[in-house]
């Protein structure tokens, strides 16, 4: 009579570090990847900024029982945008200088705080469509060869001194122009002309 020789099952370990495929996006964040014939449960990296997208070609690690993606060597679709993406804030502050150069820009937020001591701006041309713009200042200057303005309600006040110097000055009124101040002055070098239907003096 022999007895049965017991079996034991082998602990599966998980890689050290190996590279891995991406098979399965989970709602929790985590992902499953797909390494020398396996499927592991890896969660993502703090120092993984890209975020990582089915079929891409990734690095994982395991350190404590916990498997982690590090990294992304390949990107499985080139040609969809690259997404960076962390957990709560992100802050970029470096030392020195930085940076940004591409063909385009796009910025998208709910709201937006900036603040620059000096900032220079240079470029072709520039567009802006608001419901509502503030702009509070000790002091404005502009300089241009044309400037249109088009509005249906025009209100300007200035409390101590307005003056205009222009080559030539044409206004005028559709309905009612009325002028009105305390002294009034008007003087010409050559030639003061009032042509009128009616004209009431006094």
């Amino acid at each position: 009579m022999t007895s049965a020789i017991p079996s034991y099952t082998l602990p599966i370990a998980p890689p050290q570090q190996a590279a891995g495929q991406v098979v399965n996006l989970l709602n929790d964040g985590t992902l499953m990847v797909e390494s020398e014939g396996r499927g592991w449960h890896c969660r993502r990296a703090a120092s993984c900024l890209m975020t990582p997208e089915f079929g891409d070609r990734v690095l994982i690690a395991s350190t404590g029982g916990q498997l982690w993606l590090l990294a992304v060597l390949e990107r499985a679709e080139s040609q969809q945008p690259a997404v960076l993406s962390v957990e709560g804030d992100l802050q970029i502050a470096p030392q020195g200088n930085l940076s940004l150069a591409s063909q385009a820009l796009n910025i998208t937020a709910k709201t937006s705080d900036c603040h620059i001591n000096a900032m220079n701006y240079s470029g072709e041309s520039i567009s802006a469509w608001v419901s509502l713009s503030r702009i509070v200042g000790q002091q404005c200057e502009s300089v241009w060869q044309t400037v249109t303005q088009i509005s249906h309600r025009l209100l300007r006040k200035t409390t101590q001194m307005e003056q205009i110097r222009a080559g030539q000055l044409d206004m005028q009124a559709e309905d009612y122009l009325r002028i009105h101040a305390q002294n009034t002055v008007i003087t010409s070098k050559a030639i003061t002309k009032i042509d009128s239907e009616q004209i009431h003096m006094g």
